[in-house]
């Protein structure tokens, strides 16, 4: 049996209703454990106050308010609030209905036919009708340079079968899609403002709960309530205001004051959050500090020199660097997770096992390579621990620091660098993720690696229609995975806390991708 989220994480964030918890006083760097066991963000209270504003702050800036032309996934928490998807991915990874109020797959699994809710219009005006589904998602497909292109590349057509129904088809199976629908891919808008001037920084032809008020590019984003919002859950709070700040400092300083409500904390943040008072509560979390290498360059096409430096890496001392917030990983998702094996653990740090397979690989005196890491200090500070494990087996590393941007061009698109230090993000479906790792044509796989038994178990797990009939190909694609060990080196799965203005109820964070506060509250 799968542990859950909560038991996972039992043991990072035990305390953490501060003032109440045992434990939760100063004192040793670890995070402190509390008897009471883990605290998870706190639930929506009754009677909870519906003209309230909730105030998020955060680290970056959105890059569009239009889906199809954001460029990162962080982005997308700043379109929630303004588009409805047509299912609603929770914190479990599990969909739900939104706009489509339910959905049934074929026999042979290849297409889905979806039921829409009705009476519902655009902020616009435009009805929210099959027909404004069809054009949202193959503009979503064929837009040239949209982001949601390759989500939705296994999508071959989609017919309305009447007003509120459609029937999305398929080249293989339609099962991942109804996930991958719970992000910016299924993100509704307006046909009338596909081509609006300034849609992308001043949105009107939204479908969700909130309308963007006001937008200060590198200060704040506001939203107001649309009146008469069909989920009336989904809209707990009269107004949302998404504060931008990339000091750590200043957005707990922030909540501390009351200037926000939320934010989220790095590991050097923890200490000074536990002082003030405030609530810190977890969520579990799909994303994972990563060490990615091109099998073209270097010497990373050899199956044996990359068991070698995944045993050499010691991941309890990047634990350790972060206070316990990324656990030791041996495999892209944590096993709470449907999509991950029961069956691989993460390798114990073994220099005496890496010069044995070093040597077997006919480089006993090792070999060099250069890391382009993320110029921010955890991924820097990260970046000399596998310095220096790896020059303790013969390897020898030099360290690029770059921003995000660059190390993606250089790596994915240019080619044109070993190996890249950096945090991967969780999509809305794993098979996103898995095809760009582990196919040869992946976005993130720029050397071509390719085994055919990983292929073939990534092939079928984006076959089966539900989590279930997925899992047992996840377990077999993971098992293969760390077996040959592809390139793709997890060191630790993220756990990260939020701190909050204790009247904050509801939130909910998924996967760190697509940070979503709605049905988020302001109790009595």
């Amino acid at each position: 049996m799968r542990p859950s989220p909560t038991t996972l994480v039992a043991g990072l964030l035990g305390c953490l209703l501060l003032g109440l918890a045992a434990g939760c006083g100063a004192g040793s760097g670890a995070i402190p454990q509390a008897d009471t066991g883990p605290v998870d963000c706190p639930p929506v209270a009754p009677g909870s106050d519906r003209a309230a504003e909730l105030t998020w702050i955060y680290t970056v800036d959105n890059t569009s308010f239009d889906p199809d032309r954001i460029t990162t996934n962080n982005s997308q928490m700043y379109l929630y609030p303004v588009y409805d998807s047509l299912v609603h991915v929770n914190a479990a990874g599990e969909a739900e209905p939104m706009l489509a109020e339910s959905w049934s797959l074929s026999p042979d699994g290849r297409s889905v036919d979806m039921r829409l809710i009705p009476g519902w219009r655009y902020h616009d005006g435009v009805p929210f009708d099959a027909g404004s589904v069809r054009a949202n998602l193959l503009r979503h497909r064929d837009l040239e340079g949209s982001f949601n292109a390759n989500r939705l590349e296994s999508l071959t057509d989609v017919q309305v079968l009447d007003e509120r129904t459609v029937r999305l088809v398929t080249d293989s199976s339609a099962g991942p899609l109804i996930t991958i629908l719970g992000g910016s891919a299924g993100m509704m808008m307006s046909p009338a403002a596909f081509n609006r001037p300034g849609e992308d920084v001043r949105p009107t032809g939204g479908s969700g709960a909130y309308t963007m008020s006001r937008y200060v590019p590198g200060d704040r984003v506001e939203y107001t309530r649309v009146p008469g919002y069909w989920d009336q859950d989904g809209a707990r709070v009269e107004r949302l205001t998404y504060l931008i700040s990339g000091d750590d400092n200043a957005r707990l300083n922030a909540v501390t004051t009351g200037a926000a409500d939320v934010t989220f904390l790095r590991a050097n943040m923890v200490r000074p959050a536990q002082e003030s008072g405030l609530v810190i509560c977890q969520q579990p979390s799909l994303s994972s500090y990563t060490l990615n290498l091109n099998t073209a360059r270097s010497e990373f096409g050899d199956e044996k020199v990359r068991q070698a430096m995944n045993v050499a890496v010691d991941r309890r001392s990047i634990s350790l660097l972060v206070s316990g917030l990324c656990q030791p990983a041996g495999q892209m998702f944590p096993d709470f997770y449907y999509a991950s094996s029961t069956n691989v653990a993460p390798p114990e740090h073994d220099p005496e096992q890496a010069r044995r397979l070093l040597d077997e690989a006919g480089l006993p005196d090792g070999f060099s390579f250069d890391l382009e890491v993320v110029n921010l200090d955890v991924y820097q500070q990260i970046a000399q621990i596998l310095q220096a494990n790896f020059a303790e087996v013969g390897i020898t590393m030099s360290i690029t620091p770059v921003d995000l941007n660059k190390l993606a061009e250089d790596f994915s698109v240019a080619k044109s660098v070993d190996a890249i230090l950096f945090e991967q993000k969780a999509e809305s479906d794993p098979s996103v993720l898995t095809a760009e790792y582990y196919r040869p044509d992946g976005f993130n796989n720029p050397g071509g690696y390719s085994d055919p038994v990983v292929v073939a178990a990534e092939d079928a797990a984006a076959r089966g229609a539900t989590p279930e009939d997925r899992a047992p190909q996840f377990e077999k694609l993971f098992d293969r995975v760390a077996e040959v060990q592809a390139p793709h080196l997890p060191l630790c799965n993220l756990t990260t806390p939020y701190v909050m203005n204790p009247k904050v109820g509801g939130v909910e964070i998924y996967a760190d991708a697509s940070r979503q506060f709605r049905g988020a509250a302001i109790n009595p």
